[in-house]
């Protein structure tokens, strides 16, 4: 995320400014794209960072881009820079006072380790340029002063209020510094030309010449020449060139420009961190296919699959086997979805008074503006004297999108979760909610592998895309479903498909290549569905696979320079150019999956719920708490502890609710208690019509709470 200084920019601009950190050796602000470039400083004290970020918000507030296009801008635009500096930092001190402390505080710390230049040299002898830089930024107690006339022209520049101010004065400067350069020149070749004309050889007591050499070549040679300049080579003290030839004009442009902005911008540059590589990717997955495998085409692979399926075993086993396995499939799919649609309409009806329930709470009275004339009598007692309304709250169109693992390690569990989720999807169906449940595959092939297609990135020089890693996301519910495909969609996957087609195998987890491409899909599913309460809903056992690849380089968090023998430190950042917020990504899965999840929620307002299938041991348990819950490095008592009571929640509970991981809620739950349990009414003869009602409860009570996702869901969701 950002920082605070970061957001501090943003606010201090009242817009949602680029903030971008970057291996660069000073702030800078592009006014055109809107982008502040924050450097990623070093050594550096919060006041000085404060009063940097403070300078270059003003810059976003107040400098335009007028007078660039001007014939003598460029030689000028060190001039117009220092008095736009003057200008811009006047105005945002005066919009925000709390910053005036930070201005002061980051100057005086920055003349103390002489970021000027100035330290024991005679500032009487500074261009008029640089001692106004100097009265500004560090104040008279540096030593600057000025005479009469220099002294109206800093009134000049105090009052600067507009681009057109700042232009006029920096000429004004720039020609009063011109014509007093020439006048001092035409006084030094007088001196040597009497020197000439007697025979007599110059000497370093000469006063003049001395206050020349300083005032021009001294100062300069402490900073290095602009790199836009062609001559690079420093001249000897006593080479002063000839006046009027085009090699000093081109030298005389470079000794009028400010020493001490230089100086100051090259200290600032050593605070640089600029060893360490900033790297910006925009959270979109660009890929050259729809990996979203519908679910027409996945019924008619599985219709088409299975009928094989029967024949194998058939062949193997004989055809009464088979006939009869097929049988047994068909009356357990039929008892499922008998038992399974009780149990979901009494969790609908649950949701329903829940719901219920919450709109009362969220009740609002409103006064009508007419009188109750009932009231009247007490008109000198209270002020309650109008008709009042009771307002209900518009209820809003829920959407869900659910994600299911289809890895290797969730075989022991699938049959019982797949269950869970045809629980859910029914549900849905029920209250009539739109909704998707994806499986997320890194196994299923739609082409030949020998015209496998791959990913591309297609993204601009500023931010690269991720590589889709070849996943897919098959389509197993959605509300589009008519009920015949619905029911058929349920009996293909209780046969269990992961067992007999080779392209719905169980394989790898790419949970963040889902999540990477659901950043911009939900909006989508958002804008057809007209949804305005969004839920993502992912359901695992493990964490996601690492995205450590990009268009063009890599997501390490280092890399090795063969030329300066050293390892150099490399930080990324997604950066949501819709919500303009940035977000570390690490090389880590878990913390990946964090980061995603928390743009899906900023981007959208959506919630975010998860679903963690872990088995009740300590090693278990203890993984999962390293993976998804921050801070938990180590063997601490304390740690310790905390795994102790979730896996007492779990026995207790049949799951746990877990804090800190990224998501709203998640729920950790137990690989035992996956199974669905239809239970037994066992009613007897002799039993009143209470005991039979409390042995129906029970009945029911093992049907629902063995649906543990399904009844986590509803309360979650009502």
């Amino acid at each position: 995320m950002l920082n605070s200084k970061d957001l501090l920019a943003r606010l201090l601009a009242n817009e949602n400014l680029n903030v971008i950190r970057a291996n660069v050796s000073t702030a800078s602000f592009d006014s055109m794209s809107r982008t502040l470039t924050l450097p990623q400083w070093k050594e550096m004290t919060p006041e000085v960072e404060e009063m940097l970020i403070g300078h270059e918000v003003g810059h976003a507030l107040y400098t335009t881009l007028d007078y660039i296009e001007e014939p003598n801008f460029r030689e000028m635009h060190g001039y117009m820079n220092i008095i736009e500096d003057v200008r811009i930092e006047k105005k945002v001190k005066a919009k925000y006072p709390g910053l005036r402390k930070s201005f002061v505080a980051g100057y005086k710390a920055l003349q103390e380790k002489d970021f000027f230049g100035i330290a024991g040299k005679d500032l009487s002898t500074f261009l008029l340029i640089d001692k106004i830089n100097l009265y500004y930024k560090c104040g008279f107690g540096c030593g600057v002063k000025f005479t009469a006339e220099e002294m109206a022209i800093v009134r000049k520049v105090d009052s600067c209020d507009s681009m057109a101010d700042v232009w006029n004065t920096a000429q004004e400067i720039w020609t009063y510094t011109k014509t007093e350069r020439e006048e001092k020149q035409k006084e030094l070749n007088l001196i040597r030309e009497f020197y000439e004309n007697h025979g007599m050889e110059e000497t370093d007591s000469d006063d003049d010449e001395d206050d020349f050499d300083t005032y021009t070549s001294d100062e300069s040679e402490d900073i290095d020449d602009d790199e836009d300049e062609d001559n690079d080579e420093d001249e000897d003290e006593d080479d002063i060139p000839e006046v009027g030839t085009e090699e000093s004009d081109s030298d005389n442009v470079e000794q009028m420009q400010s020493v001490t902005q230089k100086h100051f911008e090259s200290r600032l540059g050593e605070l640089a961190d600029t060893d360490t590589i900033v790297q910006y990717f925009a959270p979109k997955l660009e890929m050259t296919r729809n990996p979203i495998v519908s679910y027409k085409k996945i019924i008619g692979e599985l219709k088409e699959a299975l009928p094989l399926h029967y024949a194998r075993f058939s062949n193997l086993y004989g055809v009464k086997y088979a006939e009869n396995m097929k049988n047994l499939l068909q009356e357990e799919a039929k008892k499922f979805k008998t038992d399974s649609s009780r149990v979901v309409n009494y969790l609908v009806k649950e949701f329903e008074m829940r719901k219920s329930a919450t709109e009362y709470r969220r009740i609002t009275t409103s006064k009508t503006g007419e009188l109750d004339v009932r009231k009247l009598y007490a008109h000198t007692l209270t002020n309650d004297i109008f008709k009042k309304l009771d307002v209900l709250p518009e209820e809003k169109n829920h959407g869900m999108v659910f994600l299911l693992d289809w890895s290797g390690s969730m075989g022991h569990v699938m049959h019982d979760t797949i269950k869970q989720v045809i629980n859910l999807a029914m549900f849905c169906q029920r209250i009539q909610i739109p909704y998707q449940v994806f499986a997320f595959v890194s196994a299923y092939e739609s082409v030949p592998f020998d015209v496998r297609q791959e990913g591309l990135s297609i993204m601009d020089s500023k931010f690269s895309g991720f590589n889709d890693s070849q996943f897919h996301l098959l389509e197993l519910f959605s509300n589009k479903m008519s009920n015949s495909e619905f029911n058929t969609m349920i009996d293909c996957l209780l046969a269990k498909p992961w067992t007999y087609a080779r392209k719905y195998d169980l394989h790898g987890t790419p949970l963040n290549e889902s999540l990477m491409y659901l950043v911009d899909y939900v909006g989508k599913f958002i804008k057809n569905n007209s949804v305005e309460k969004m839920s993502v809903i992912t359901l695992t056992d493990g964490e996601g696979h690492s995205i450590d690849s990009v268009k063009t380089t890599s997501m390490h968090t280092g890399t090795w320079n063969p030329v300066t023998k050293k390892r150099t430190s490399i930080k990324n950042y997604i950066r949501d150019p819709f919500t303009k917020r940035e977000y570390r990504f690490e090389a880590y899965g878990s913390e990946q999956t964090r980061v995603l999840l928390k743009i899906i929620k900023d981007r959208y307002n959506a919630k975010t719920i998860g679903f963690h299938i872990c088995s009740n041991s300590r090693r278990d348990v203890s993984s999962f708490m390293r993976a998804n819950i921050a801070g938990m490095e180590g063997n601490t008592l304390n740690q310790y502890l905390l795994m102790e009571e979730i896996r007492k929640e779990m026995r207790q509970n049949d799951y746990a609710l877990i804090n800190n991981t990224g998501r709203d809620e998640l729920y950790l739950l137990p690989a035992s208690k996956q199974k669905i349990v239809e239970g037994d009414l066992d009613i007897k003869e002799t039993m009143n019509a209470r005991a039979i009602a409390k042995q129906f409860g029970k009945f029911l009570n093992v049907k629902k709470t063995s649906r543990v996702v399904l009844s986590r869901f509803v309360g979650v969701v009502a």
